[in-house]
């Protein structure tokens, strides 16, 4: 691969087991488990498009860069496909969507009085993640005045945490990855509790080739009907939910 970018933040890993067909790079996050684990290459992202290249006879390649600098790199000439996109700018193609996002507010099951709405939240401690402003719908930046504390933060281990020490009143965050460090800190705990106020977000991935998106979008297709994409989905969420 050759690239005329030149970034600190920007860093390839290539693919994890030999492979025998041409590369297909993908311009993706930074570390956000469940959906990628850079030192490790695995998580449910990756290892999709890792499968959807597979059965389009390419080897995937990921170039790691933080979300929001994966159109501004794509523009430039980085990478096959730019993930995470919800539009398609002059000039590009839109895969079908191939990962959903579904954001919540969590808190505490005995909090008082309790959350049923988004107006709700005047007067808590909230702590989001990084750009949820951008991300969520406008009624929820204009409530973020209202908030007595407010934070968003790109490190989202620590949430649950804080929010099982009462430290905050609310989190907003993607519930799979809510849900993978709510296990690993508190395994068995039942104590709080999600509002699906948001719905969920699907995304895209952005192309140049039209004829590379269509395979993609063939690939992505039969991987869906397949066992293997259950078991993924079961593997990294317990459940069938995307």
């Amino acid at each position: 691969m050759k690239y005329a970018v030149t970034t600190l933040l920007l860093f390839c890993c290539w693919p994890a087991q030999p492979c025998q067909w041409p590369e297909l790079s993908f311009l993706v996050g930074v570390e956000k488990p469940p959906y990628i684990e850079v030192a490790t290459q695995s998580g449910y992202e990756l290892e999709l498009l890792q499968q959807v290249s597979l059965k389009m006879h390419r080897c995937a390649v990921f170039i790691h860069s933080p979300n929001g600098r994966l159109l501004e790199l794509f523009k430039q000439g980085v990478a096959d496909f730019a993930s995470l996109q919800r539009s398609t700018p002059d000039g590009t193609y839109a895969t079908l969507p191939y990962i959903s996002y579904e954001n919540v507010v969590i808190t505490r099951s005995d909090l008082q009085p309790p959350l049923q709405t988004l107006d709700d939240l005047t007067g808590r401690r909230v702590m989001a993640f990084q750009n949820a402003r951008q991300f969520l719908p406008p009624a929820y930046a204009e409530l973020v005045p209202r908030f007595s504390s407010y934070l968003e933060v790109v490190e989202q281990h620590q949430l649950p945490a804080m929010l099982l020490k009462g430290r905050i009143d609310a989190l907003v965050m993607d519930k799979n990855i809510f849900e993978y460090y709510y296990r690993q800190i508190a395994p068995g705990d039942q104590s709080l509790q999600q509002l699906p106020l948001f719905g969920k977000n699907s995304y895209h991935l952005l192309g140049r080739d039209p004829w590379l998106v269509q395979r993609f979008d063939q690939a992505l297709q039969l991987f869906q009907l397949s066992k293997e994409y259950q078991q993924l989905q079961l593997k990294y969420f317990q459940q069938v939910n995307q």
